[in-house]
């Protein structure tokens, strides 16, 4: 490698992003796409990090936001959801560990999709399992679906 394959893929590398928010697994993809070697794309995208175009924890927050409410999801399926988006598991870890546990999210996810709990009959039964299938299929498991819908029903 040489300094001006290096530049080059550094000039690619900020073309791409534009105003954009990119994580570095997504710009290196894209630079070894477009044919620089792996050894230019990962030195490409240390100095893109080095100079402010790239920020794995900005990308990674854009992922966490675009997951609350009625999209939130459970802490493993944000951090496989993160990671797919090219963001860096330390990154990733760090975002995650700031995060509310699964309990208190599922909750939330509960309080979203029925947010008046006044109108449901006394009988629990179909809208349990409903709500239950619906957060196994954001990540959770059966028992902190469970858990959090007799709770949530409770209150």
């Amino acid at each position: 490698m040489n300094d001006k394959e290096l530049r080059s893929g550094v000039y690619e590398g900020i073309r791409h992003i534009g105003i954009g928010i990119y994580s570095s697994g997504k710009i290196r993809e894209y630079l070894t796409g477009k044919g620089f070697a792996p050894d230019v794309s990962s030195r490409a995208v240390d100095e893109l990090i080095e100079r402010g175009y790239i920020d794995d924890m900005r990308a990674g927050r854009k992922v966490l936001n675009s997951r609350t409410g009625k999209k939130q999801e459970s802490k493993r399926l944000l951090y496989q959801r993160m990671i797919a988006a090219g963001v860096s598991s330390e990154s990733a870890n760090i975002m995650l560990s700031e995060c509310e546990d699964d309990n208190k999210t599922c909750l939330m996810l509960y309080d979203s999709l029925i947010p008046d709990r006044t109108s449901l009959k006394d009988e629990p039964s179909d809208i349990s399992k409903a709500l239950i299938k619906k957060a196994i299929s954001r990540g959770y498991s059966y028992e902190v679906a469970s858990n959090c819908f007799d709770k949530w029903f409770d209150d």
